[in-house]
């Protein structure tokens, strides 16, 4: 009880602090206080009072109930009950429970049919339309216009009440209002009426005409009336909602599924939120609104266009691991959804929950007759995942299991550093690809000085998950670092998680000219850190690109560069840089492979280059140029050279003097791992000089039929001239990453 008590003081202090800096420190975002070290429990049952026969004011309180509840620090209650008073959540917080929130239906509209009826004196329900797919309004019936007719189901009862509903034909309407076939509620589009409804409806009354059995959200946050904290349809003060049946608008096409009412299901999640934002909205189920991917085959709409994201506190992962009943195919009790559970939605869920505006995720498993299987639950979910988590012992939710409270009790400090999983997996319940680590992706804007790094998710026992950024300057070492950054949601991860990441973040002062090393770190709420990130290399500087289509003929091939004139060429080679020859730049006196400029042109089938070197130029083994044709400093040959530690491009081929070559990934030494171009068949690149200058010609095919463009280097090596180790390197930067494109587009 201490320790609830500091919880307690903590919070209110914490609230005080927000009201005085000026902030709503109830605005959405995750439960204050409330992580995976916390322990929640839903509760149906209504064993709250003792000697209940006769009128509430002899009732006698049931204090075991009362102190089982308050062991929890998330109490969800079903409010609906008949011995559920405002008295039981006013016992339960001077009992220093942190939340304690009413059950309420917004998707389903559940009746004692025996006593109550849908409700009439309305425009007409909604009726599924074969000819445009959509829910249409119908005036053959003077049902409310959130009733829905879209499946041909036939009803049994028992003494009045429905028994069974089996659905006959799908996409048939017969007429009837729709109910759920397993659990027997009367389907909702939930819209500006049903929104009225649930808002108003209170027990005991008719503030809503025929329905005085269920208590409304005004009822349920509505302050309590500590004089009449035994009168039912007064208000319950709860601390927030508990949704239930939002899952009613999944994008499936089956009994059950409303995917035409995803919309509205969301604008009535809104509707709460900014009815009451200083209440709890905890979402039970739902999850397609975060699945990245999902795509209704019924509307072909996304949903997570339509996400709840904003307007909730909280998210229960209902039987995650286990289901409510255990089913034939399990094994070991573990559900055979599973893979799907783990590795394609609880990702997407949790990437969306990591979010600044993101929430809490819970869990809610159950043991239904299942043995040993706490430990497993708790790994899984608690100490992997870091949910919120709940063990019931059966579907009914009317018991109280404490195994998950008494595993919590057992855990040590978090010393465990995230993991990085993946949100790639979008196969229907297949086990996880390999986790994503670190970045994923990096695009450059030059022109704008901004970097926008890319990466999936990592997970752990204690969000929220923070992220840095290192930016190491691969010549120099210098690290530039980007602590706890404000990432952002990736807009094209939301269709296609398998090809994108799920978050990014914009780096817009990172010194330009020079070739980084970028990494993620992932840190969890306690500081631990991953650092297994190797990162990927990127060139943050202007590459200077140029394209020159020629017609067929329009070289005249001497050596001597006169019709070259007119086309566009790269800087020219300064030798402004300081290297290992005595004069003071890279190629010193006598070294007579000393680059000046390159000029590249192409029709559809050859590739033309113009050299010009110093000094009288013989083309040998000395002048090389580099060629990465996929413009992927990934693949190709990337290792040191000439005096480089590594090519700022990825080398797929090499035309060295006469020769073109081909990398082979698989070679060991230079000479294994260049190898003459299959394409060119052993032949010679055309060539002739004349002077300082010449010209080199070959088909495009002996590089592989590049289809953007060629990212290149020229390199020098007077080895061939007798001057070891003097080299020259054009462009003269490239030892700071930089490198020419050029661009085969006609």
């Amino acid at each position: 009880m201490l320790f609830k008590l500091y919880r307690a003081l903590e919070k209110n202090t914490l609230i005080a602090l927000f009201m005085f800096l000026g902030f709503n420190a109830m605005a959405r975002g995750p439960m204050s206080n409330i992580d995976a070290n916390s322990s929640f429990i839903v509760y149906y049952g209504d064993e709250f009072y003792l000697n209940v026969q006769g009128s509430p004011d002899t009732w006698q309180l049931n204090i075991a109930t009362l102190e089982k509840l308050s062991a929890f620090d998330v109490v969800v209650l079903q409010p609906n009950q008949p011995h559920m008073t405002p008295e039981v959540i006013a016992q339960l917080k001077e009992r220093g429970v942190d939340y304690v929130l009413g059950y309420i239906s917004i998707g389903e509209d559940f009746i004692d049919d025996a006593v109550e009826s849908p409700l009439a004196g309305g425009s007409g329900m909604m009726r599924y339309d074969s000819n445009t797919g959509q829910l249409v309004a119908t005036t053959d019936n003077n049902l409310r216009s959130f009733y829905v007719d879209v499946d041909t189901q036939t009803v049994t009862y028992v003494n009045g009440t429905v028994d069974t509903v089996t659905t006959e034909e799908r996409l048939k309407p017969d007429g009837k209002p729709d109910y759920n076939p397993i659990f027997k509620g009367y389907m909702v589009n939930p819209n500006d009426t049903w929104r009225w409804v649930i808002d108003n409806m209170r027990i005991g009354t008719q503030d809503v005409a025929g329905r005085s059995r269920k208590a409304g959200l005004r009822q349920l946050a509505g302050m309590r009336d500590v004089t009449q904290l035994r009168n039912r349809s007064t208000n319950f003060g709860f601390d927030g909602f508990f949704l239930d049946t939002i899952d009613t608008a999944g994008p499936y096409n089956g009994a059950g599924w409303y995917p035409w009412t995803v919309d509205e299901m969301r604008d009535t999640v809104k509707f709460i939120s900014d009815s009451y934002p200083d209440k709890i909205v905890f979402a039970n189920r739902g999850a397609f609104y975060f699945t990245a991917g999902l795509k209704s085959p019924v509307t072909e709409e996304y949903s997570i266009d339509f996400s709840i994201r904003p307007y909730i506190n909280a998210f229960l992962f209902e039987s995650f691991r286990y289901d409510s009943e255990p089913g034939d195919n399990e094994v070991d009790g573990v559900t055979e959804y599973y893979n799907e559970n783990r590795f394609n939605v609880a990702p997407k869920v949790l990437a969306e929950a990591n979010r600044e505006d993101g929430f809490t995720v819970f869990s809610l498993e159950y043991e239904s007759g299942r043995s040993g299987i706490v430990d497993d639950a708790f790994e899984k979910g608690t100490e992997m995942l870091g949910f919120v988590g709940y063990l019931a012992s059966g579907r009914e939710l009317n018991t109280f299991d404490f195994d998950f409270i008494n595993k919590i009790n057992l855990m040590t400090d978090d010393l465990t550093p995230p993991t990085w999983d993946t949100t790639g997996s979008v196969a229907y319940n297949q086990p996880s690809g390999e986790p994503r680590v670190g970045v994923q992706a990096v695009e450059t804007d030059f022109e704008n000085g901004t970097l926008t790094v890319q990466w999936d998710i990592a997970v752990d026992r204690s969000y929220p998950i923070t992220y840095d950024i290192e930016a190491r300057d691969e010549l120099t070492g210098q690290i530039f670092t980007y602590s706890n950054v404000d990432f952002k949601q990736v807009r094209e991860w939301n269709y296609s998680p398998g090809e994108f990441s799920a978050n990014e973040y914009v780096i817009s002062n990172l010194p330009t000219g020079a070739r980084y090393n970028i990494r993620v770190i992932a840190k969890d709420a306690v500081g631990n850190a991953n650092e297994d990130d190797q990162g990927q290399s990127v060139l943050f500087s202007a590459i200077e690109s140029v394209s020159n289509p020629l017609n067929s003929g329009a070289i005249q091939l001497d050596g001597l560069l006169n019709e070259w004139t007119s086309l566009v060429g790269f800087a020219s080679d300064a030798d402004d840089v300081v290297g290992v020859s005595p004069e003071g730049h890279i190629s010193g006196s006598g070294n007579q492979a000393n680059w000046r400029n390159i000029k590249l042109a192409h029709t559809d089938s050859t590739l033309y280059l113009a050299y010009e070197n110093q000094t009288n130029i013989y083309i040998s083994w000395g002048f090389q140029l580099f060629l990465d044709t996929d413009q992927n400093k990934d693949t190709g040959y990337q290792q040191g050279h000439a005096g480089l530690s590594s090519l700022p491009i990825g080398a797929d081929y090499m035309i060295e003097g006469v020769n073109v070559y081909r990398f082979n990934p698989e070679g060991t030494t230079w000479a294994t791992m260049w190898e003459l171009s299959p394409a060119s068949q052993g032949y010679q690149v055309g060539r002739i000089w004349s002077g300082n200058t010449g010209e080199v010609f070959f088909p495009l095919t002996w590089i592989g039929s590049p289809q953007k463009g060629i990212d290149f280097i020229a390199v020098g090596v007077n080895a061939f001239y007798g001057h070891p180790n003097e080299f020259d390197f054009y462009p003269d930067d490239a030892g700071s990453g930089n490198f020419f494109r050029y661009s085969l587009d006609n």
